[in-house]
């Protein structure tokens, strides 16, 4: 377990270091969160081992030692001796304090590994090889059986009947049951409102994967389904209802306080407006899911690819020890408001007061269940966590665990393997949201915008998590998961965004404009979604960062010049910054937006450093990925039928800037010649690693852009594998990507610091997922620019031709 609590009793302390929460791999927080924690610890033990090596030489001066490569030196006398030859007399050494360990944290110039090319990457033989164990690799031996699953093709469907007659005669099928127990959660089935639960499904459980296979295509058209409330979704006609919904005032999350849109839209010269669109998309792992369960005693040990180890264990354990009361499962949610910032506490504290009425116990008593229910749950379940095979968010969302644990409760002591495949993956994922976008720009002097309205409407992840309706719920417990959603991170209300979805380029559009109001417009969910590689920003981005170009068309300007004359000189937007226009708890990627001060030892200590949203370092990344592609002698020599596109986007605390370059061929397909792509992830620790992410996000962005898209008719996803949901292919890739990093500059850094030192070290954020949303409004740019059509819906493949 690396999780690594927060030190300090802090309101908004990072939700990500908190115990249940700590192996959570998503949302690229582990950089940001455990970087100063763990070289605090490693300089707390590097100056435990000086001490002691003191004490075992009685030396009194601390400077005469120093200590590298796992052992103390004494340079004067010339004696060393190891960490481990030291560890009796470490014991008697007192745990130094924090001021301690920070004085003694190695400057930059003495780091050997932290943002030094030559880091090794120890695992990568293994996994070229074939030794990696991967989660369909695991073989726990004692008679484990596979199943495979035949599901309800439509979200909160519910099993009606099954014959499993064809199933059983194929050799080597040993059982044809139902993976949801009768009764369930009162009936509830996967989908809409029901959180994680897996979707209704028969499973074919045999000897091995073949027989499974064959047993579960003997059976698929042998089951009858109640196909529920979400039978008649289908995506095109839910296409046509988000446009309607943004073309009507929605709620207003964001608005200037001195200038009004509406009055400069009535004296503007020029108004520039355009409609965007983005469908539901599947994250594609490369390894489909996976999941061994055994069950034995009361107890449930299970291997999976999971990117959020505590979160399976957390609904494996809540689906077996609290299979019927809906309202138990929220009991876990139950927080109290010292841990929560001030706009949190409102609607924490009205959903601790009703579930305490609900349930007839004081809040005390509340508290002290939700700690009993988290030990019988971490009892109870173990997980172990294989080799993720990729993930995208997919992998955080434990349906496919929970149906193993299902599966292993009916058959104790006999290890059960789920085994998906791709048509399972791409049919029954968490998709991430579809989306549809209106803006309206006023256009003054010299073409640069005075006034800017932009609508979001798109099918909030929070909708899959909690109720209203389908959910099965108890009586007269509406109110209670209304509130419950509103309490959890901020999640809002039914048909609209959370916080979380909010913050991902709508609440913190970067643009320097005089009026600016920004709507979150209703969008109900008939599908579960969840996470994918950038969430919402992929539309936001999508939207904003294309309209940028479309107003600088507009205005006859150089895109990149208007780019930066949108960003402006640059500023810091810290908490009162974004109050002062209506946001009033902007969610940070769960991270401090203001620095955290604390009074210790009478002092006031900075405990979290701020991760306020900079445009300063969004312009920077604009102006180093134009001068690297050289923009602007580019544009000047380009060839016929040759086009650059630009964009720019926060993201998961870091800015990325990219420029594209494409041409069309003599059929009119569409080329990637090259890409530039620069990032200001502060601290960079593996510029391997790092320049890895960048250039994996960049083609999973191009994947979604080109190429992604999920449909619905009559409730069912209609794409089954990737000759119908497509992803790049290699000769689809551009010829060249180059990427580069960019490291806040003294001003930045001054701001960020405590000791307000312009050299000092800034935190590093995340890397994995900020490439990805700049490269759909890059690629729309460039395809323009080129003479091609101005797209405003993905999949591009729609509109043009791909090499």
């Amino acid at each position: 377990h690396f999780g690594v609590p927060f030190p300090y009793p802090v309101p908004g302390a990072p939700a990500i270091v908190r115990g249940e929460d700590a192996q959570f791999t998503d949302s690229s927080r582990s950089m940001a969160a455990y970087y100063l924690p763990m070289r605090l610890f490693g300089a707390g033990i590097r100056l435990v081992m000086i001490r002691a090596a003191m004490r075992k030489w009685g030396i009194k001066d601390e400077s005469e030692l120093e200590a590298r490569k796992q052992k103390v030196y004494h340079d004067r006398t010339g004696r060393s001796v190891e960490y481990h030859r030291l560890l009796l007399h470490a014991r008697k050494v007192p745990l130094p304090d924090t001021d301690d360990v920070k004085r003694v944290l190695k400057k930059p110039d003495k780091l050997r590994y932290i943002g030094k090319e030559e880091i090794p990457f120890v695992d990568a033989k293994d996994m070229i090889t074939g030794k990696a164990v991967y989660g369909a690799d695991v073989d726990v031996g004692r008679g484990m059986l596979t199943a495979m699953i035949v599901r309800c093709p439509v979200a909160n469907g519910k099993l009606r009947s099954f014959d499993a007659t064809a199933a059983l005669a194929v050799p080597g099928v040993k059982f044809v049951e139902p993976v949801l127990p009768d009764g369930f959660q009162l009936g509830t089935t996967g989908g809409v409102g029901a959180n994680f639960i897996p979707h209704a499904g028969v499973a074919v459980i045999a000897e091995n994967t073949w027989a499974a296979w064959q047993g579960r295509r003997a059976l698929a058209h042998l089951v009858q389904w109640d196909l529920g409330p979400n039978a008649d979704y289908d995506s095109v006609v839910y296409r046509r209802e988000l446009e309607t919904s943004t073309h009507r005032p929605g709620k207003v999350v964001r608005k200037t306080p001195k200038h009004d849109v509406d009055s400069a839209f009535a004296l503007a010269a020029q108004t520039v407006e355009a409609d965007y669109y983005v469908p539901h998309l599947a994250q594609t792992p490369m390894e489909p899911p996976a999941a061994i369960a055994i069950y034995d005693h009361g107890k449930w040990e299970i291997w999976s690819p999971t990117q959020g180890p505590e979160l399976a264990q957390h609904y494996v354990g809540l689906a077996m020890l609290e299979p019927d009361d809906p309202v138990e499962w929220l009991v876990w949610q139950a927080t109290e408001l010292k841990e929560l910032r001030d706009c949190e506490r409102p609607a924490q504290d009205a959903f601790n007061k009703e579930i305490s009425n609900r349930l007839g116990i004081s809040e005390e008593a509340l508290f002290k269940r939700r700690d009993e229910l988290k030990k019988r749950v971490r009892d109870s379940v173990r997980i172990h966590v294989t080799l993720l095979g990729g993930g995208f968010g997919r992998k955080s969302n434990p349906d496919y665990v929970m149906e193993a644990a299902f599966l292993a409760r009916k058959h104790p002591g006999v290890p059960i393997r789920v085994q998906w495949s791709r048509e399972d993956d791409i049919q029954f994922s968490f998709f991430n949201a579809v989306n549809g976008q209106h803006f309206k720009a006023a256009l003054g002097a010299g073409g640069r915008p005075t006034a800017l309205l932009h609508r979001s409407a798109f099918s909030s992840f929070f909708a899959t998590i909690f109720p209203p309706a389908p959910f099965a719920l108890p009586a007269n417990a509406s109110d209670l998961f209304a509130k419950a959603r509103a309490a959890f991170h901020n999640g809002g209300e039914d048909r609209y965004g959370s916080a979380i979805e909010r913050a991902q380029g709508l609440e913190d559009m970067p643009f320097a404009i005089d009026a600016l109001r920004i709507e979150n417009c209703p969008a109900p969910s008939h599908i579960r979604c969840g996470w994918m590689r950038s969430v919402g920003n992929i539309y936001h981005a999508f939207g904003i960062g294309s309209f940028a170009d479309e107003m600088a068309i507009a205005a006859g300007r150089d895109s990149k010049d208007y780019l930066l004359d949108l960003i402006g000189r640059g500023r810091l937007i810290d908490e009162a910054a974004f109050k002062a226009e209506g946001v009033e708890c902007y969610d940070n990627n769960l991270f401090p937006v203001d620095r955290r001060m604390m009074s210790i030892g009478g002092d006031q200590r900075e405990i979290s450093p701020g991760y306020p949203p900079d445009t300063r370092r969004l312009r920077a990344v604009v102006e180093r990925v134009a001068n690297e592609s050289r923009w602007d002698e580019k544009k000047r020599n380009l060839p016929p039928r040759h086009g650059l596109g630009i964009a720019a986007h926060r993201s998961f605390l870091s800015y990325m800037a990219i420029v594209i370059e494409v041409s069309f061929n003599d059929a009119n397909e569409l080329v990637i010649e090259e890409i530039h792509a620069a990032l200001d992830c502060g601290t960079v620790v593996n510029p391997d690693r790092v320049r890895a992410q960048m250039e994996g996000g960049i083609l999973y962005g191009l994947s979604i852009a080109m190429l992604g898209e999920i449909t619905v008719t009559k409730g069912a996803v209609v794409q089954t594998n990737f000759d119908d949901y497509p992803v790049l292919r290699i000769h689809q890739t551009p010829k060249k990507i180059s990427t580069y990093f960019v490291y806040p500059g003294p001003e930045v850094v001054r701001d960020l610091r405590e000791d307000k030192d312009p050299n000092g070290e800034v935190m590093p954020t995340g890397a994995g997922e900020p490439p990805t949303p700049v490269v759909a409004p890059a690629l729309a740019n460039a395809i323009v620019a080129a003479g091609g059509p101005r797209i405003r819906e993905i999949p591009f493949r729609n509109k043009i031709e791909i090499l």
